[in-house]
């Protein structure tokens, strides 16, 4: 999900951009220089005499180096109150922008500086600014855990139905983040929770994806929708499933969401989870009539995955509740197969012990003990053929 991924490289390359460098490329075209660079270390190093007195030989308040960096968006990043207080009563622009389009206000609440936020906001600075990706100052706060600034920024009136570039909202960002309280909090400002990312992904989507139960019950409690599909055609339920989100999956089966909803690949919350071996998981979606033997393409069942991968205590799940155990793959190749391929003894013997048909042949004409490269397994094969 490459929004996601954006996010991040934006916070990393100008929020969290590495100021002292930052600092020391400034331009040569004038006798000004040297001070220009003194005055943006200053700001850095939390030095107010050195601002004043390079602020009286004449250097611009709002000097910015190529990067965009201001004195004040330097102070308010590391936090340095006094030097942002000094700045804003020099007349400091409030709301000059970095070259990612940060503004003071944006970097202060992404690093959680209180009082900064306090001094930037009384001084005029745009609540609502975005940065070139669409960030805005509440969805940083919200994103680091910063509540006080949050509900700072809220009570000033922050506008929660704002859209990153990528569509993240700050109930989006607040869900995937594992924010809880700001989760509420927003849901009692009125925050979309229906609102989608530009893959479709949803607030709940993204706390089923991240293991945020206590999110998923929230959301699903104000009847969040269930089953709406992302771009990947996964649904929350599906990723809940494959990461296997054991409480998030009940929780999402107790609202009816849909257990055989397939991917573009045709696997099922099911599938994944028994590819990846969650038991809990696969118990949980056949009690609410997932399909058993749902062939994905190429015609791998679940029972044939979880063999592949030998996750034993699924096969035996799956087997208890009625899967075919000699279904066969497009290829012919049957569970026992692949168990025996990847050198699953255990679960050879399992499944030798449930009725597995070790004479069966793939579209190569090859057995189970054919196909097995592990001579105690091949030994085995061949005992339960004669």
């Amino acid at each position: 999900m490459n929004y996601i991924k954006n996010f991040v490289n934006f916070t990393r390359a100008f929020i969290i951009f590495p100021v002292i460098a930052a600092l020391l490329t400034v331009s040569t075209a004038n006798a000004s220089s040297d001070d220009e660079a003194e005055f943006l270390k200053a700001a850095f190093s939390g030095q107010p005499e050195n601002l004043k007195q390079l602020l009286d030989k004449g250097v611009n308040v709002n000097y910015q180096n190529d990067k965009g960096f201001s004195a004040l968006i330097v102070a308010s990043q590391y936090g340095h109150a006094d030097n942002v207080n000094l700045l804003l009563d020099k007349n400091a622009d409030v709301n000059l922008k970095n070259a990612g389009g940060a503004t003071a206000l944006i970097i202060a609440a992404k690093n959680g500086h209180a009082d900064v936020v306090n001094a930037l906001l009384a001084k005029g600075a745009q609540i609502n600014a975005q940065t070139t990706d669409g960030i805005t100052a509440l969805m940083l706060a919200i994103q680091k855990g910063h509540d006080a600034i949050a509900n700072t920024l809220l009570e000033k009136g922050a506008d929660i139905h704002l859209q990153t570039q990528d569509k993240l909202t700050a109930l989006i960002i607040a869900a995937m983040d594992g924010r809880a309280g700001m989760v509420d909090t927003l849901l009692e400002k009125g925050a979309k929770i229906d609102a989608q990312a530009a893959d479709n992904t949803t607030a709940l989507y993204m706390a089923a994806r991240n293991g945020h139960t206590a999110i998923v019950k929230t959301l699903l409690a104000k009847n969040a929708p269930v089953d709406i599909v992302a771009i990947n055609d996964t649904t929350p339920l599906y990723i809940a499933a494959q990461n296997g989100h054991g409480e998030i999956v009940d929780a999402l089966l107790a609202k009816g969401a849909k257990t055989d909803v397939q991917d573009k690949n045709g696997a099922t919350p099911l599938t994944l989870a028994a590819l990846i071996g969650h038991a809990n998981v696969v118990k949980a979606l056949i009690k609410h009539g997932a399909k058993v033997d749902h062939q994905a393409t190429n015609g791998f069942t679940p029972l044939i995955l979880a063999a592949q991968n030998g996750h034993t205590p699924v096969i035996e799940i799956l087997l208890e509740n009625g899967a075919k155990i000699d279904l066969q793959n497009d290829d012919g190749i049957t569970a026992l197969m692949w168990a025996a391929l990847h050198d699953h003894a255990d679960t050879v013997k399992v499944m030798l012990a449930k009725g597995a048909n070790p004479k069966i042949k793939s579209k190569t004409e090859k057995t189970a003990a054919e196909i097995a490269k592990d001579p105690a397994i091949v030994e085995l094969l061949q005992a339960a053929v004669k």
